[in-house]
């Protein structure tokens, strides 16, 4: 099922915001609207009643409060009633003809607040709200009853209540209309950025200009600029391997083909064709070792080698590889000093061949009597394999561990240049790291492995 655009989502949750901050906005000032008219109502009904007491015991007459109450209220909402304890009522203004319940009345001076008034609602559902006071005129105590019919209070209430609908709708049809506008321009750095990402290629690796994002999007631009500096590391070093490549298969190749080609031109004898073929056998095995290197390189970088750690003897392991490797130190006029201790944790056959090469290595790089040196130091968390052979350093030792690179002191020599880069790729597969240190005249290639102990933990 097709998912909702990110521009009608943000649409609907804007929407929705608009929505509750305009309900929430409608009810805290209708709140407050009508809190503010009841207590004017109220306040109105206080004095009102204060002043008609007042009046009484001024002297005016009962009867002439009618004149006083039409100029200070609305007759057609207020409601007065004049009587004596014993109930006959002197004065009745109730035009509104609203049953008013029974209001105990105040004591006689009593202060007037809010907690005299009595609400009730009427029959036709509208708020009233009164209260009975004690007064004296000339002939005796009188029952002074005031109330007000919040009619004209609820008009304005159900008007505001209509405003603020029309308002909140409005508001939210603006935001329904206005808000994909907005959201596109918004959303036209993402497009512009899918459309600098779609146009990637090996020949357009540059990185992407970050100047015009806006500050939600700069992580995302930096990683695709990093993706895209990796992409052209690796553009680079595949385009590199390719030719090296092509470049190492190419010489055998041309070697059989010319030797065979010759070797046509005439007829030849038995062991002239024994000899070409032994050439040839010869040559397919440096092609089957360079094929086996490579495809071993390129299991390794994708982690499809199996590995079999155990703890190794450090001692007899470097003693083992280094009896295999005596007969071609002795034909050198090189010998080689050890001095290792305690275990190694990795794949045997693996590390051999990463010990191998470094010695091979030293050893075709090592003026005759000279000395080849292996130790092995252990720390809390590593354990570390030296193979050092004197001799300056090398010019280029950033490309030391690049594929098919040799040193131009090291092209008459043979081998493909694989040796190191094979290294390297078995150390990592360990989880550990090969450095190469030019130190006081020694050329030192460290091999650092996580320690037994650190493996056992994990």
């Amino acid at each position: 099922m097709r998912r909702p655009s990110l521009t009608l989502r943000l649409t609907l949750a804007f929407t929705l915001l608009v929505a509750l901050c305009s309900a929430l906005v409608s009810v805290s000032l209708y709140r407050a609207l009508a809190g503010e008219l009841v207590w004017r109502d109220n306040q109105t009904l206080l004095n009102r009643g204060a002043q008609l007491r007042q009046l009484l015991l001024d002297g005016a007459e009962p009867r002439s409060l009618p004149l006083y109450f039409n100029r200070m209220m609305d007759t057609r909402q207020d409601i007065l009633r004049i009587s004596r304890p014993d109930g006959r009522v002197i004065v009745d203004i109730n035009q509104a003809k609203i049953a008013v319940p029974t209001i105990a009345p105040s004591a006689p001076g009593a202060a007037l607040s809010e907690a005299a008034l009595q609400t009730w609602l009427t029959p036709q559902g509208v708020t009233a709200t009164g209260m009975a006071l004690t007064g004296r005129d000339a002939q005796g105590p009188v029952v002074i009853m005031v109330a007000r019919v919040a009619a004209e209070r609820e008009q304005v209430l159900e008007a505001w209540r209509r405003k603020s609908f029309y308002i909140s709708l409005g508001a939210m049809l603006l935001a329904v209309i206005a808000s994909p506008l907005l959201i596109r321009r918004s959303l036209g750095a993402i497009r512009k950025l899918s459309r600098q990402t779609a146009q990637t290629h090996s020949l357009a690796l540059e990185p992407l200009p970050l100047n015009t994002l806006p500050a939600e999007l700069l992580p995302l631009g930096r990683s695709l600029n990093i993706m895209r500096q990796r992409l052209a590391e690796d553009f680079t070093r595949l385009t590199q391997f390719a030719d090296d490549l092509a470049h190492e298969l190419r010489t055998p190749v041309n070697i059989l083909l010319g030797q065979n080609q010759v070797m046509l031109q005439q007829s030849r004898s038995t062991n002239e064709y024994e000899a070409l073929l032994a050439g040839n056998i010869e040559e397919l095995e440096q092609m089957t070792r360079l094929i086996e290197n490579i495809l071993f390189l390129s299991r390794a970088d994708h982690r499809n080698v199996a590995l079999e750690k155990r703890p190794l003897d450090a001692a007899a392991f470097i003693q083992a590889t280094v009896d295999f490797l005596e007969p071609l130190a002795e034909e050198n006029h090189l010998r080689f000093a050890t001095q290792a201790q305690g275990e190694l944790f990795a794949d045997r056959l693996l590390l051999q061949r990463t010990l191998t090469n470094l010695l091979t290595n030293a050893l075709r790089h090592t003026e005759p009597g000279g000395q080849i040196k292996i130790s092995v130091h252990h720390e809390e968390t590593t354990s570390t394999l030296t193979v050092a052979n004197p001799g300056e350093p090398i010019s280029e030792p950033q490309n030391l561990f690049r594929r098919f690179w040799r040193a131009d002191n090291a092209r008459h020599t043979p081998g493909a240049g694989l040796g190191l880069a094979i290294s390297q790729a078995i150390v990592k597969l360990h989880g550990g790291e090969l450095v190469y240190r030019h130190q006081q005249g020694w050329n030192c290639f460290i091999v650092m492995l996580p320690a037994v102990s650190t493996t056992a933990k994990s």
